[in-house]
Order: C-alpha cells, then sequence, then structure tokens
C-alpha cells in the first residue's frame, strides 16, 4: 500500500490533477509524520503578513494586514483584509484598488504579466524546500550560500540538541541526514529546478488563490467585500457580504 502511494504521489502523469486536500491525504497515509502542505502554507503565509503588522504612537492603532485562511468547502485559499471603513468620498471598486494597491507584493499577482513569478507568501506549500521548520533560499553566491548552510546546520544542532547522544555513530548519523537534506534542497534551488509536486503545488495554486477586501459602510450599516482573483486584472468584483458569513466557508 505504501509503495503504491508513493507513485502517485511521484508520478506527475498520475496526480496532476489531484487537489491539495488529496495530496495532502496520500502524502499522510504513506507517512503519517509528513508534512501538511496546506498548514504549512497557511501558516507560513499568515506570518508572513502578521510581520507588516505596525502600531502608530500617536493613535495607538494597529495597521491593517492580510490574513490568510484555507477553505475545505470551497477548496480555495484566501488572503483577505477585514474592517476597513469605507470612504464615502469615492466609489467602492476605486477605495478597494487603493488599499491593493499600497500592497505591491498582492497587487502584482493581479497583473497577467506577473502571474508566474514568485509570490513570497505563498512559499510556504512548497514543502521541499523546508528545513527545519524554515523556509531557504539561496543566493547563487557559493561563499554566502555555504555560510547559510553551516549556520542552517548550526541552528539545527542547537534546536534538536535533545535527539543528540554519547552515541556518536548515532549523532553523525543525524548530522549527515541533515546536510544531506539541506545540499539536496540548495541544489535544488540553485539549478532551478521545478519537481513534479512543485508543479502540482502551482497549478493548485493558480486556481484556488482569491483576494478580498471587507469594507464596512458605517452610514448604511452594510458591509461589502471586493473580491479579485490573480492575473484578472484590478478590477474588484464587489458584493454585499459580511465576515461572519465568510467565517463559516
Amino acid at each position: 500500500m505504501k509503495t503504491l502511494i508513493l507513485l502517485l504521489l511521484f508520478c506527475s502523469n498520475l496526480f496532476s490533477n489531484l487537489s491539495l486536500v488529496e495530496i495532502d491525504y496520500l502524502r499522510s497515509l504513506s507517512d503519517p509524520n509528513s508534512r501538511s502542505i496546506i498548514l504549512n502554507g497557511e501558516n507560513f503565509c499568515n506570518n508572513y503578513f502578521s510581520s507588516f503588522q505596525k502600531t502608530s504612537k500617536i493613535t495607538k492603532k494597529y495597521q491593517n494586514f492580510f490574513m490568510c485562511k484555507f477553505s475545505d468547502k470551497r477548496n480555495r485559499f484566501y488572503i483577505y483584509m477585514l474592517a476597513v471603513e469605507k470612504n464615502n468620498s469615492i466609489p467602492l471598486k476605486e477605495f478597494c484598488t487603493n488599499i491593493l494597491k499600497s500592497w505591491p507584493q498582492v497587487y502584482d499577482h493581479m497583473n497577467l504579466k506577473f502571474i508566474f513569478e514568485r509570490k513570497d507568501y505563498l512559499d510556504g506549500f512548497y514543502i521541499e524546500n523546508i528545513f527545519n521548520e524554515r523556509i531557504l533560499s539561496f543566493k547563487d553566491n557559493y561563499y554566502l550560500d555555504q555560510q547559510q548552510i553551516k549556520n542552517q546546520i548550526n541552528t539545527f544542532i542547537l534546536e534538536n540538541r535533545s535527539n543528540f547522544d554519547e552515541n556518536k555513530e548515532m549523532n553523525d548519523k543525524i548530522l549527515k541526514n541533515a546536510l544531506s537534506k539541506i545540499n539536496k534542497i540548495y541544489k535544488k534551488i540553485i539549478s532551478r529546478d521545478v519537481s513534479n509536486l512543485d508543479k502540482v503545488i502551482k497549478n493548485n495554486l493558480d486556481d484556488i488563490v482569491r483576494y478580498k477586501i471587507f469594507i464596512n459602510d458605517m452610514k448604511r450599516f452594510k458591509s461589502y467585500s471586493c473580491n479579485w482573483q490573480p492575473g484578472k486584472d484590478i478590477d474588484p468584483y464587489v458584493k454585499r457580504e459580511k465576515f461572519s458569513e465568510f467565517e463559516k466557508i
């Protein structure tokens, strides 16, 4: 059974049409300790945007930022912002677009010309680039990259010190496996090699990612959402929608 599942996972012709949920399920059958593509992608995306969170010393209010949520029900990955008060001096679509333009990382994803470019906040889905709970990237500079590998190994030793004991052979084996994994990631990234799993994840994300900004019209006591699809330009689709309704999907 395990061999069959592994064949399904690594044969692009067989799993190219599988969803991320289905791939996660097959991976969990083959290896109960495998990392969830969806959970890792969602957590990484939220951590990415939360790093932009700032507070004004004058108003003591937090700057709004995007959040990320995967919906099993709709098979969608939502990147959304909420609790924005409507500016009644300009049309709603224009107001939403202005907010989007203040986030170039997201704004560029609306342009078809940039649809194939890397989106940093989606890196967490590409689990083959993860070492010791971190997404790796290299500069194609041998000295700097080797220094990063050394630093990552030192961090690995420090954070996994409880797994080491007085058995020198076992310790060497743990380090050898760690070094082999990070070198494999290094070669993959530098050579710009795209694995079958990377291709499937990329195709899935192109299809399921959606952006939303929730707007509250305080004068009329109404709520709206502006919605975008990657590569479909910046003209949003606006609909009446409360965040409480979105939470249920």
